[in-house]
């Protein structure tokens, strides 16, 4: 985390031009002229952003976001977020699209709910209602630069639309900026992701803060920041698929309305009682469901080098009816499990194991042109394929089943804690200070951003985890030049309909640039792809036209 100020910000200028004001975020184009923010390459407007040159899209982009932020959390004084593009590290089949963090840390400050704890400075402002300190920018941000160049995600490239239709193969400005913000908020944890000492990585060591304050080790039954955590505890807890959650009453509350019941992989006999959401999927074979995926576990035996990688082919009604638990290696997925479909077998669980790059995940499995698979496939981790294996050569049967646990939510632990992304390999700038990958529907605060996220309208847990950090947020609703449309800012589960209006009201006057007839015009529309989405009713959208009217331009 950035403590010092670069040199850069002394020439950053502003992208709205106002002074502080309460309940304001605003955008610092940190961007040399011509580059990034400030690029002329012409653009046709796309999505409903009216811009006509790739840096003035971005702009918008970037002010549209900032100006959902602002409208959801009460800050005073203005938040700062300083922004650029640069050449991140990317490849051609995956990169950094973006980072960003806290230019500065505070603590012990005027009214801090938790003594000896570092807290992100824009949260600090936002909860002493203070000016804490001299800089510039709270927030600095980055994006990638050369997405969709040759060798970074070539076939992709940045969608600047501020209306969640992102086309195939394009990535969200807007869904990446509005995470980015999130993060120099406050969606991010100070301890160190491989020590777990705390406030490692703010050079505050000892202290802790409010995200890891509220994170909670499922192993240990305690939260991160209890006295009987260890730093060896919280470091195997960032690295443990399942264990962190988020111990928070507000996201705890909101899990119900937001995620899907889980789908669980459960394995048991003799003393083993597994139940998983972290397992893999094939991309070759029928899907494994609940009513194709229920039947008696078996290890196979090919009777050669590693005789459990069904590489070669096994006696035939050695598995039948039985579904396989096969180890990873020498082979690739498909051909294992068309080796065990022909000797009867119903199904397929494929174990990782010790000599991948990543034993600790459940591997993805691609499909091979050389066979033909038709019964479902799963994948586990090294250690729960280790137990399944061990339990399978048991005297008690053991049975492998997908299905619903009453009250278990698709991303959250038992007790209803939304899970943190804890790979068995710490990820720089991914472990912990995101929601884990299993949350169905998809989250914003994922670590990579998705075709299925429309951050302009809803933000999911978000909001719920900033209040349990200590935001306050804004409960009314939107208003137009100070009439009230009646608009709620946001209605639990993170979805925004005022905000967006908000938000929109702006890039309308950018369109229609004085001109009345176009301001109203495009309000209209506003309000009514928000009826049309069922955000807003009829009598808000009359609302909305009403105090269109009377907005001075």
């Amino acid at each position: 985390m950035k403590r010092q100020m670069m040199a850069a910000l002394v020439a950053a200028a502003l992208f709205g031009g106002s002074g502080a004001q309460a309940g304001v975020i605003t955008p610092v184009n940190l961007d040399p002229a011509g580059q990034g923010l400030n690029d002329t390459t012409p653009r046709a407007a796309e999505g409903g952003n009216p811009g006509s040159t790739v840096g003035e899209q971005r702009r918008i982009v970037y002010q549209f976001a900032a100006d959902l932020w602002g409208s959801l959390l009460q800050n005073t004084p203005e938040i700062r977020v300083g922004a650029s593009f640069q050449p991140l590290a990317c490849t051609d089949t995956g990169g950094t699209l973006g980072s960003a963090g806290a230019y500065w840390i505070a603590a012990d400050f005027p009214g801090a709910p938790l003594p000896g704890a570092v807290y992100h400075g824009a949260l600090a402002k936002a909860i002493s209602g203070q000016e804490l300190e001299s800089y510039p920018v709270d927030i600095t941000s980055r994006f990638n630069a050369n997405l969709g160049s040759p060798g970074c995600l070539t076939s992709s490239g940045w969608y600047y639309g501020l209306d969640g239709n992102t086309p195939a193969g394009k990535i969200s400005f807007l869904d990446v900026v509005m995470h980015e913000i999130a993060h120099g908020l406050g969606f991010s944890g100070f301890v160190g992701y491989s020590s777990g000492v705390l406030g490692e990585r703010a050079g505050a060591v000892g202290y802790s803060d409010p995200y890891t304050h509220n994170a909670f080790d499922n192993i240990r039954n305690l939260r991160f920041t209890a006295a009987g955590m260890t730093n060896s505890d919280r470091a195997a807890a960032i690295r443990t698929r399942g264990r962190p959650g988020w111990d928070g009453a507000n996201v705890k509350a909101q899990v119900p309305m937001w995620l899907e019941g889980a789908t669980v992989l459960q394995v048991s006999g003799g003393t083993l009682n597994l139940v998983s959401q972290f397992y893999g999927v094939a991309s070759f074979g029928p899907p494994a469901t609940a009513s194709n995926f229920n039947a008696p576990v078996k290890l196979v035996n090919d009777g050669v080098g590693d005789p459990t990688d069904a590489c070669e082919p096994l006696a035939a009604g050695s598995l039948t009816g039985k579904i396989a638990i096969i180890s990873r290696g020498s082979c690739s997925f498909e051909p294992k499990t068309v080796n065990a479909q022909n000797a009867g077998a119903v199904g397929v669980i494929i174990a990782n194991v010790a000599t991948s790059a990543d034993p600790g995940t459940a591997p993805g499995m691609a499909d091979d042109a050389t066979v033909v698979a038709t019964i479902p496939a799963l994948s586990v981790n090294l250690s729960d394929g280790n137990a399944i294996k061990a339990a399978a050569q048991g005297a008690s049967v053991v049975t492998a089943s997908l299905g619903k646990v009453a009250g278990q939510y698709a991303g959250a632990d038992p007790a209803g804690r939304a899970l943190l992304y804890a790979p068995a390999v710490v990820a720089s700038g991914s472990s912990f200070s995101h929601f884990e990958t299993v949350l169905t529907p998809n989250a914003l605060m994922e670590p990579s951003i998705n075709d299925s996220l429309s951050s302009s309208y809803l933000v999911d847990l978000t909001l719920a985890l900033f209040a349990d950090e200590g935001w306050r947020l804004n409960t009314g609703t939107a208003k137009v030049n100070g009439c009230d449309t009646g608009v709620k800012l946001f209605m639990n589960p993170g979805v925004i309909a005022g905000a967006n209006l908000v938000a929109n009201e702006r890039v309308c006057r950018v369109e229609a640039a004085g001109n009345r007839i176009h301001y109203l015009g495009c309000m209209d529309g506003l309000a009514r792809d928000l009826q049309a989405l069922g955000m807003i009713g009829t009598a808000d959208k009359a609302k909305v036209r009403l105090c269109a009217t009377k907005a001075a331009l």
